[in-house]
């Protein structure tokens, strides 16, 4: 996460892996992200969607 004007740089998600491209639901209540996480070595790319909780 950053502001629009460069400032506050936040890290959102917390896994070794490749987590990218987070978009927020139209209520801003969920966030969907791909990775590939959890996939044993296949290079599979996954998308999670997690509840936005501030």
């Amino acid at each position: 996460m950053i502001n629009i004007d460069g400032t506050e740089l936040k890290q959102i998600t917390f896994d070794e892996s490749f987590d990218a491209f987070p978009m927020f639901s139209y209520s801003g209540k969920k966030l969907v992200f791909s990775s590939n996480r959890n996939n044993n070595g296949t290079r599979s790319t996954n998308l999670f969607i997690a509840d936005w909780i501030e």
